[in-house]
Parts: structure tokens; C-alpha cells; sequence
């Protein structure tokens, strides 16, 4: 009993003005949050001078499985060592309280930064949510390559400081999947209800896709400024505002907030998809295309694209060489002007030919295109065309862009802006080779003509085209309609 005593008071004074870890004295600063169970204080090391914060939880307040639960928290957090996630450094335990010394985050956590912007009535900007969420991915992405799932992300517990940087916290609930399992179940209401997954709502069950759909509501309230309330059941996905945001983004919301899981993307699609589609060069015109063509025919006057008043072209061969005889791939530039609504619109492409004389295009426009029609009518030598990054924000009319491609089969027209298009009219006639044709977050609110846009495109099948617009799919007719 006598050796009790003193150790009350010491814990007593710790409460109060200091933290004894492991023989080292830290200074309480300030209380930094605090819960049913304890607080996080933060606190001044007195040997080093530096910052940090200690979680103190009280032991007489909770069960044995919290204390456990805190405990594994600590562990979880040793195994980290990153940028994107509080990092751990020491933990202890006397007669009263658990300690968890962890990084001191200086700054708010992402709850009050979207708090404070819907108090000022002001969106964030776009770059700064590029910034935010490709780190708070870099951070998921450490976390589930250990094997291991957050289950609690949401914005309280993701801190961000005034140069932007993003720190993972609060692992209290986390669980570390075995290398046999994929998914586990869960016995009690793990996680935060708004940010959680519909098959831990409904089955219990929870993997490493339960966290992605959790990102996926926090995407959206950065970009919305309010809670993605969806009964976790429903299919409709609540869209964010393209008009001021890069609609990809809507793309990639679309692809965490599948309601089954095994849709969803992983963390490693997330990031490549940060990575390959919303790059610097986002803002760019960019058309990728594939086409089969004979070496022989380089020189000549190939129709590749097309427009209303004409165009002029000059090859440039890398190094003045035109003989393929014993190269796998060569490079060349072209340069072309395109003069449409009187306006000359420069821009540039490379094609890179292997021996098969098959070869990949990128375009790269300088200005915005506001008329598209017969752009690549009769390019019958064209086969895959990827569009999907093409800025159409200023096109109005889409009148016969594919017209007579006929070996085109696979299109891809995903997240391209047709809010102001007003003519559709045969827009893929005689696409008869057409499989696949993407058409995602098309718009079609304001087009006053659909005639025939399905013309002769026999190969296709409605279920094959991938909208959500209804208008496009009554409008789904293969034969010629007068």
C-alpha cells in the first residue's frame, strides 16, 4: 500500500502539468480533443525541445476490449514510417493511464478546414483538392499495403497544417487482415455511419474496399461541401458540379461509390487514375488514336483529320531518315492548322510506327474547338480512338463527327462536356464496325437533333453503350430512320 501511494501522486501531477514516459518528462502544453474514454494533449519533450501529442487513456474508465483496442492501435501505428500518416514513437502504462506518444499535427483536421469554407461560403480550389486527396491516398495506400484497414476515415480524423500537408490519424479501430483473409466480419457499429460502407451496413463484412468507399465520401463532400447522405443502398450517385470542376473527377467518385464492393476501385487504381487522368495536362485537348497503316503510304496524303474549310499539313521526320528497314519504332511530328468558324486552330501531333506499321496519334490543341462536325468522317484506317480527355466545353455542334468510320471499334467519348451541344444529328453513322462505345456524363439537355446517330452501326449493341442519359439510349437505332 505504502508503495501506492506515491505513484498516485505522480500520476496526479501528470494529469496536471507533465507526462514521465519511459523516463522522459514531457511538459502538458494544451488539451487538444477529448473523449468518453480520455484526451490528447500536447505536449514539450524536455530533452529535445520538440512537440508532440500524447493520447492518455483513462484505465478505471474503460473495458478490458478498449484497452485492447488501444493497444492495438499503438502497434498498428509502429508499423508506419510516412509522410501521409501520425507517426508513432513511444507508448506506456502505469496504475491509471494508458500514454500513446504520437506526432504533434500542427494545424486543424479536415473537418474544420470544410467547416470553415462553408462558414466563408467558398468552394476550395482545385488545386488545392488535388493536392489533399493525392495524399490522403498516398497514405491509404501505405496503410493497405501492410494489410491493413482503417475503418474509421473521415474528415476528423485526416489533419491538415497551413502548408497543405495531410496526416492519417486515429487507428482505435483498425484491423490488420492475415495473409489467408480477404474480408473479416465485424460484431459491434465500427466506423462513422455517413462514411460507412454499405456491405459493413448490411452484412457486417468489411475489407480494404470498405475504406475506399469511405474516401469516396470524403471526395465528395470536399468537392460539395456537404455529407454524401445516400441510404448506402442506392445506386444513384450525387454528382458534383462540372462546370467548375474537372469533370473527371465525377468519374473517379463514380468508380469508390459503387455499392458493390468488388466494383470498386483499390487503392492502387485510385492512384493511377490520380496519376495517368488528372495530371498536369488535364487541361489539354488530348486525343489518343490507333490506326493500321502500310510504312509505304507514310509519305502520302493520308486523311487522318478532317474539317469544313480545309486543312495543310508538313511531315518532319525525327532525323530526316524515312527507311524502316531495320527499325522497330520511329517518331514523327506533324504540324497541322485546321481553319474552322474562320478561326485558325493550331495544333500538333506525334505517331509512333512499330514494324507491323501499326501507330498510336496524340493531338494537342492550342484553343478550344466550338464546332466538331465531320472531324473524322471517311478515317476509315481508324480503329481504337480514346477522346476521352478531348475539351468540348465550347463545342456546339457534334453533327457527323464519326461519320463512315467503319473500321472504328472501339470509342471511348467518356467525361467529354456536351452541355452546350445542340446537334447530335448522325453522329456515328455507319460506325459498322463499332463494339464499344463509352458515353459517360454525356449531356444531352440542350441538343434539338438525334436523327439517325445510330445509323448503320450494326456491330453495336445498346448494352454496349455506356450512358446514363436516357435520351441517348430511346434514340438507339441501327437502321435509317426518314
Amino acid at each position: 500500500m505504502g508503495n501506492k501511494q506515491p505513484n498516485q501522486k505522480s500520476n496526479q501531477k501528470n494529469n496536471d502539468t507533465s507526462i514521465t514516459i519511459k523516463n522522459k518528462e514531457y511538459k502538458i502544453i494544451r488539451e487538444l480533443g477529448r473523449d468518453t474514454f480520455g484526451r490528447v494533449v500536447q505536449v514539450l519533450s524536455k530533452s529535445n525541445k520538440k512537440h508532440y501529442a500524447i493520447k492518455i487513456i483513462q484505465i478505471n474508465e474503460v473495458t478490458k476490449e478498449t484497452i485492447q483496442s488501444y493497444e492495438k492501435e499503438a502497434y498498428i501505428l509502429s508499423k508506419f514510417n510516412s509522410n501521409n500518416i501520425v507517426k508513432y514513437y513511444d507508448s506506456s502504462k502505469d496504475n491509471n493511464n494508458i500514454y500513446i506518444l504520437m506526432e504533434f499535427c500542427n494545424g486543424d483536421n479536415l473537418r474544420n478546414f470544410i467547416d470553415k469554407h462553408i462558414d466563408d461560403n467558398t468552394l476550395i480550389e482545385e488545386d488545392k483538392l488535388k493536392i489533399i486527396i493525392k495524399q490522403i491516398c498516398k497514405g491509404i495506400k501505405e496503410i493497405h499495403d501492410k494489410k491493413i484497414i482503417h475503418r474509421d476515415l473521415k474528415p476528423e480524423n485526416i489533419f491538415i497544417n497551413e502548408n497543405m500537408n495531410i496526416k492519417i490519424g486515429d487507428f482505435g479501430i483498425s484491423h490488420q487482415l492475415n495473409s489467408k483473409n480477404t474480408h473479416t466480419l465485424t460484431k459491434y457499429g465500427a466506423g462513422t455511419d455517413c462514411y460507412k460502407a454499405p456491405e459493413i451496413l448490411k452484412n457486417g463484412i468489411y475489407n480494404e474496399k470498405s475504406d475506399i468507399w469511405s474516401l469516396g465520401c470524403i471526395i465528395y463532400e470536399l468537392f460539395n461541401l456537404s455529407i454524401y447522405f445516400n441510404d448506402k443502398f442506392s445506386e444513384e450517385i450525387k454528382i458534383i458540379d462540372t462546370d467548375i470542376y474537372n469533370n473527371r473527377w465525377q468519374k473517379l467518385i463514380d468508380s469508390l461509390l459503387q455499392i458493390d464492393y468488388k466494383k470498386r476501385f483499390d487503392i492502387d487504381q485510385v492512384n493511377q487514375f490520380l496519376e495517368n487522368e488528372l495530371n498536369n495536362n488535364h487541361k489539354n485537348n488530348i486525343i489518343i488514336g490507333e490506326i493500321y497503316i502500310k510504312k509505304e503510304d507514310v509519305g502520302k496524303d493520308i486523311q487522318i483529320i478532317n474539317s469544313l474549310e480545309g486543312f495543310k499539313r508538313t511531315y518532319k521526320f525525327k532525323d530526316g531518315d524515312d527507311d524502316w528497314k531495320n527499325e522497330n519504332e520511329k517518331e514523327i511530328k506533324e504540324n497541322i492548322e485546321i481553319k474552322i468558324d474562320g478561326k485558325i486552330i493550331e495544333f500538333t501531333y506525334k505517331y509512333k510506327f512499330n514494324k507491323e506499321g501499326k501507330y498510336k496519334i496524340e493531338y494537342s490543341f492550342k484553343n478550344n474547338l466550338t464546332k466538331t462536325l465531320f472531324m473524322f468522317c471517311d478515317c476509315k484506317s481508324l480503329i481504337n480512338l480514346d477522346l476521352s480527355n478531348f475539351n468540348t466545353q465550347n463545342v456546339t455542334n457534334m453533327w457527323g463527327m464519326f461519320w463512315c468510320c467503319s473500321s472504328l471499334t472501339n470509342l471511348n467519348l467518356s467525361n467529354c462536356n456536351t452541355k452546350n451541344v445542340t446537334n447530335m444529328c448522325a453522329m456515328f453513322w455507319g460506325c459498322n464496325s463499332l463494339i464499344n462505345l463509352d458515353l459517360s456524363n454525356f449531356n444531352t439537355q440542350n441538343v434539338t437533333n438525334m436523327g439517325n446517330m445510330f445509323a448503320f452501326c450494326h456491330s453495336l449493341k445498346k448494352e454496349n453503350v455506356i450512358t446514363k442519359d436516357n435520351r441517348i439510349l430511346n434514340n438507339f437505332h441501327t437502321k435509317l430512320i426518314i
